[in-house]
């Protein structure tokens, strides 16, 4: 595939699409477009896989976009946790981030494969949306993907790209906004403003209201979603008087009503949680804002326009595209969208869940050839010395015959002297230990002053334990407490970020003793709602010793 063209396939809970993107004056291209429902039931867990791999083997051989595709994975297959952390230097960030993403994430960190993205930052809080998958699930996924041909360059989680194909489609918009993406098992809902954004993730999808159907009408799951299908796209007409289409109109009533109930329940968590504005606009996308009536009901309920969101405006469509084949489609092309819009916009945003491992291989892969070109121009660059190596060996062995001659005395002599330097060597070593002990008796003294003027601007701290490692690193590791005065039982995280503050504003208060060149291996305990524990090591000045 050429370098300025990407594949893009999106594995969706009820469909798989295949596009192909080209970059044309800082604006995307849709070369080529495929799209195929997923054959399977619906509520088989173990289902969707192999029905995936089928359509993606479908799509594929219909678009020509290479072998290396990013990769999208459905919501419902994700952890999504939203955490606020203090507002720290980026270097810093990452640490912290890692340190809240374990207390959310009810599984352990090596267990899975996890990213994420800062959403928004007003200087004081910086709000960070994580997203995780389980390391089996998605090692699989990706080995079974390569089975099929398809070499992953990047897994991206759907849930985040309608974020983007927003600015894509709407440039320079600030209205605020609450884009909606129905999909079959779970909608992602999106409030959008000039800040950044919130995500919130619903399990309540094209699948529910299937569900409901099934069970109103006796029917399988397979026979209920081939009649609302048939139904509602107005495939096939039921007189009004029919029982069935009653059922039919009663459940889709139902659904509407409680997929309004989530959007309002969730307008006003993210006006909590945000203390910002509602919405102005909603904006629906997704193959279950199809469902007749659903535009008008939410316009109705929620009091704002609804309107259906266009993602392919923002785009140019190319003449190997069929356009009234793209526009029966573009409900299920956001998250495609979104992903492309990393092509053109370096701050698009991005969760990346490629396993490291694999993404190790890949990029292995890519300096492989490199490698071995390098290895072969090293490897011939040693023949010329070895050809002069051999023309000189016979004039080498006749001189090294008469310097034997006289080295046989010089080597008892050489011994001698080699004995008398290694006990040189000792007792320079001793020397130099007693001279360090003399001149750190003073420097202790001077450090413990510093110490605790240090500990005295920022109060309420001690330290509990201090440990001089010589023999290894030559670290000095300490261990301390700091008591949270104003510990407010209403808002324990707000207590613990001011007392994370106040630690870090110690230790990098240390960084500027002149006993002190670092700081590092800093590790906190808030198990105890009063008292925050931390260690940390003290890298020692080897300018002015202890």
């Amino acid at each position: 595939m050429s370098a300025a063209k990407k594949l893009i396939i999106n594995c969706g809970a009820g469909h798989v699409t295949a596009s192909v993107f080209s970059e044309r004056n800082n604006g995307l291209v849709l070369e080529g477009f495929a799209q195929q429902d997923l054959e399977y039931d619906l509520t088989d867990e173990n289902g969707w896989l192999p029905a995936v791999l089928d359509a993606v083997r479908s799509v594929k051989s219909q678009v020509k976009g290479g072998d290396k595709a990013s990769l999208i994975v459905p919501g419902y297959q994700l952890l999504t946790k939203l955490i606020n952390v203090p507002h720290v230097d980026e270097s810093k960030r990452a640490q912290i981030i890692a340190f809240e993403a374990q207390q959310k994430i009810p599984f352990p960190l090596n267990e899975v494969v996890w990213d994420h993205q800062v959403i928004a930052d007003d200087g004081v809080e910086t709000e960070v949306v994580v997203i995780a998958v389980k390391s089996d699930v998605i090692n699989g996924f990706c080995t079974d993907m390569r089975k099929t041909g398809i070499t992953p360059l990047d897994v991206e989680a759907a849930s985040i790209l309608d974020y983007n194909a927003y600015k894509v489609s709407y440039p320079g918009d600030e209205e605020d906004t609450l884009l909606i993406n129905i999909g079959a098992r779970s909608s992602n809902l999106l409030f959008i403003n000039e800040q950044g954004f919130f995500i919130r993730n619903i399990t309540l999808g094209g699948n529910t209201l299937t569900q409901n159907l099934a069970d109103s009408l006796g029917k399988s799951f397979v026979d209920a979603e081939q009649i609302k299908i048939a139904f509602f796209s107005g495939q096939t007409s039921i007189d009004a008087d029919d029982p069935s289409a009653q059922v039919l109109q009663t459940n889709a009533q139902n659904f509407q009503k409680k997929l309004s109930q989530e959007i309002t329940r969730s307008i006003v968590n993210y006006r909590r949680q945000r203390s910002a504005a509602a919405p102005k606009r909603i904006l629906l996308t997704g193959r279950g804002s199809l469902l007749p009536g659903l535009a008008e009901q939410l316009e109705q309920s929620q009091r704002m326009p609804v309107q259906f969101f266009d993602p392919i405006s923002g785009i140019e469509v190319g003449n190997g595209v069929d356009a009234i084949y793209l526009e029966e489609h573009q409900h299920v092309l956001s998250e495609v969208v979104g992903e492309a819009a990393r092509m053109t916009d370096p701050e698009a945003v991005s969760i990346n869940l490629l396993p490291q491992q694999l993404a190790d291989k890949m990029r292995f892969a890519k300096q492989k050839p490199f490698i071995l070109i390098g290895a072969a121009c090293l490897a011939l660059a040693t023949v010329p010395p070895i050809l002069g190596q051999l023309q000189a060996k016979d004039t080498y062995s006749g001189q090294v015959k008469e310097l034997k001659m006289p080295v046989q005395s010089l080597q008892s002599t050489h011994a001698e002297i080699l004995e008398l330097e290694s006990k040189a060597k000792a007792l320079k070593a001793n020397i130099a230990d007693l001279e360090g002990l003399v001149n750190s008796r003073s420097n202790w003294i001077a450090f413990f002053g510093d110490l605790q003027e240090r500990l005295q601007a920022v109060q309420d701290v001690w330290l509990e334990d201090l440990k001089l490692d010589r023999a290894a690193s030559g670290n000095l590791d300490l261990s301390g407490r700091l008591l949270i005065k104003n510990w407010d039982p209403e808002n324990p995280t707000q207590s613990y970020d001011q007392a994370y503050q106040r630690v870090n504003q110690l230790l990098e208060s240390f960084k500027a003793s002149e006993f002190i060149s670092d700081v590092k291996d800093q590790s906190f305990d808030d198990s105890n709602p009063r008292i925050l524990k931390f260690d940390f090591s003290l890298v020692i000045n080897p300018e002015r010793p202890l």
